[in-house]
């Protein structure tokens, strides 16, 4: 049975939370080959895309509105997958435990660093653990000579946006058909962020 990314054990006491001392760690590919990551959160609602289209082209808009119950979303596939690439991997461990990763990869050809995966613990959620992954990577696109950082995000995920927001990042696109050829009815439509490094800030 593959080995499950399980949150279950990362259970720490406040007072221990606050005086731990976390390592940031490059993961190699073969430890992490049987390993799964889950895309697990929840959300009161979403932004609501609307395009409209006139003689003179098109008009977009994205307005934040509740949903009537509470969105939830649990999927998980291999981290190890032909469609990442050549990525790194690194994780954040405190007191030998793992509290979370980041995936991402120097996609040369349009001189963008790809982040496949960011995971943090809920219980370690708002500590500063996806902050400090997310650094890590600003810093290695940094050195890796990278313009931009790009991730892929939804509409209807408020709390990865706020935290993509709060990290620099801006909107770059959006698709909507990624997932299915009704993503705009189910409210869950793929958005780019991106976060410069170079020109334009």
């Amino acid at each position: 049975m593959p080995e499950q990314y399980d949150r279950s054990k990362f259970k720490y006491p406040p007072a221990i939370r606050s005086a731990m001392k976390m390592e940031l760690r490059r993961l190699s590919h073969a430890e992490m080959q049987d390993r799964y990551i889950r895309f697990q959160y929840e959300s009161p609602g979403h932004f609501r895309l609307e395009i409209n289209e006139n003689d003179d082209g098109w008009t977009v808009s994205l307005k934040k509105e509740m949903f009537p119950k509470t969105f939830r979303k649990l999927e998980q596939e291999k981290i190890i997958t032909p469609y990442k690439g050549d990525s790194e991997i690194y994780g954040a461990f405190a007191d030998g435990r793992e509290l979370g990763i980041i995936q991402f990869e120097f996609q040369e050809y349009n001189g963008s660093v790809r982040v496949w995966d960011i995971d943090v613990a809920p219980e370690f959620r708002r500590k500063g653990v996806g902050k400090a992954l997310m650094d890590l990577c600003k810093g290695r696109a940094a050195e890796l000579g990278a313009r931009r950082i790009v991730l892929e995000t939804q509409t209807c995920n408020l709390n990865a946006l706020a935290f993509y927001k709060a990290m620099g990042f801006s909107l770059a696109g959006l698709d909507v058909s990624h997932y299915t050829n009704d993503d705009l009815g189910k409210s869950e439509v793929r958005l780019e962020m991106a976060y410069y490094l170079g020109m334009p800030k």
